[in-house]
């Protein structure tokens, strides 16, 4: 095939592929705009949970940690919460059991009025509540969910289209909705990701079809900067003017592509590799030998009296939910306490069993010393984090709450080249990096995100940037699918 015929097959391919894949990025596109505030579909953050709790009653707890472990053979330690107006200890990992606190009743299904549940989540009378139904199959909005399946689903007519989902084998709310979220997910997560219900409820077809789309888009641009070079009359350069070879729309069309065409390549590139595509990044870091690390929970004996508990009642505060460590020994509490009811409101604190007074930092040494047995491989360099660095780090976001520091970064010299990050608070293991996660975070939050140190943390320089590109991207898009469509329908039209 001769230069001529090949980059007439460039440009065949780059118009005709480009009419569809130019419209599905312009929906990506457009999408992007909303989704960068809202940033992803509705859930029940942490935070909203926790304030709308109601206050521990410490005065009814019976039941010890310790006792309460004993009595559902669990190993883990259970949070103390509410569930059904009554203390309850909740053991998280699967299966979920529901120990009650004050008489050591395990929660069954046929305990919980699931419409009480939502009534007193969302402060209204229970016949304020209609009920939609039993949802036993994913709906748009159960999407991230299905593990909780089945759920009953409530409505309630407050003018905000309230919407909340309750798990009967939980006892609590797992999903609140209004019109608002709904919209703003319609508008940004669901075209954005191709949340499409028909899509997405089966897993492995929306996933091939994300990747397969991303996949040929990428070509598909690619193509076009090649075009870009390739089309250009570089016997005129540098007179613009002269050397673009097109003129009108396909102008604007081709000086848009030498402005945004690579921003477009790395975003589309980006996405790809935010499907973890090709099994190129499914390496993992090194293991952790949870058991020897917290040797046996040692310190879990103090809280085999519920004496323990009681004595949280000198917490200042509303105190909604008690998690139980031990670490290097020492037994301490996770307390959350929440102050006007809003999710803004709610803060943690640490505190020592044996005198309720503020719990302080393990050392490095302490931690290291846990860790050394637990961990199969040499340690390297540590070091002590008070910021967050640029693997381990917290955005805002109303949906999440920030990661604690200070850490303690270790590294390791296995072939995967590991690195933990363990908190100095509680010695809990908070996150494990590794040589491909850390290429993924540049090449998928950095490029799609524009998740650079030097950009990111300047609001609103960042947003400025991300909304010119978005337009750029957009306006690039449309012309090529308006061009596309218009010569599609000049080779239709009757002569």
């Amino acid at each position: 095939m001769s230069v001529r015929h090949w980059q007439r097959f460039l440009i065949l391919s780059h118009r005709y592929l480009g009419i569809a894949l130019c419209l599905l990025l312009c929906l990506w596109f457009a999408s992007g705009f909303v989704i960068i505030y809202t940033g992803g579909m509705p859930q029940l953050s942490e935070a909203e949970r926790l304030a709308r709790l109601p206050v521990l009653n410490l005065g009814a707890v019976e039941l010890s940690p310790q006792a309460a472990r004993a009595a559902v053979r669990r190993t883990e330690f259970p949070t103390l919460t509410t569930r059904l107006g009554r203390p309850a200890y909740v053991f998280t990992r699967n299966p979920v059991q529901v120990l009650f606190a004050d008489n050591g009743e395990l929660l069954t299904s046929d305990m919980i009025s699931s419409r009480q549940i939502a009534a007193d989540f969302l402060g209204a009378p229970p016949d304020a509540l209609d009920r939609v139904g039993l949802i036993e199959r994913v709906d748009q909005w159960t999407l991230e969910l299905s593990s909780e399946l089945p759920l009953q689903k409530y409505r309630l007519g407050d003018g905000q289209g309230s919407e909340i989902y309750v798990s009967p084998s939980r006892g609590r709310v797992v999903l609140y909705t209004t019109s608002r979220d709904r919209l703003l997910a319609w508008l940004g997560a669901i075209p954005h990701w191709l949340y499409f219900l028909p899509l997405r409820a089966d897993r492995a077809l929306w996933s091939t079809t994300v990747v397969t789309l991303a996949s040929v888009g990428v070509v598909f641009v690619a193509l076009g900067l090649v075009l870009m070079f390739t089309q250009l009359r570089w016997r005129h350069w540098p007179k613009l003017a002269r050397a673009i070879p097109y003129r009108g729309l396909m102008k604007w069309h081709y000086m848009l592509g030498v402005g945004f065409g690579w921003c477009v390549l790395t975003w589309v590139f980006s996405g790809l590799l935010s499907m973890e595509p090709y099994s190129w990044n499914r390496a993992s870091g090194i293991g952790i030998d949870v058991a020897t690390y917290y040797r046996s929970r040692a310190g879990m004996s103090a809280f085999e009296s519920v004496a323990t508990v009681a004595d949280l009642a000198v917490i200042e505060g509303s105190l909604k939910e008690v998690k139980f460590h031990a670490f290097a020994g020492k037994g301490f509490y996770e307390l959350s306490i929440g102050g006007d009811g809003s999710a803004g409101a709610i803060s943690r604190e640490f505190r020592e069993v044996a005198s309720m007074e503020p719990l302080g930092l393990f050392t490095d040494a302490q931690i290291l010393a846990q860790l050394e047995p637990a961990v199969a491989a040499n340690m390297g360099a540590t070091e002590i984090l008070t910021e967050y660095d640029s693997y381990y780090y917290g955005r805002n976001s109303r949906l999440q709450m920030a990661p604690p520091l200070p850490v303690l970064r270790v590294d390791f010299d296995d072939v995967a080249g590991s690195r933990y990050y363990l908190s100095l608070q509680t010695g809990e293991l908070e996150f494990v990096s590794h040589r491909a996660n850390r290429t993924e975070r540049w090449l998928y939050r950095g490029l799609h995100s524009l998740d650079f140190n030097f950009l990111y943390p300047y609001r609103p320089a960042w947003d400025v940037v991300v909304w010119l590109l978005l337009a750029g991207g957009l306006l690039l898009s449309l012309l090529g699918a308006y061009l596309g469509l218009a010569r599609v329908g000049r080779w239709l039209k009757p002569r």
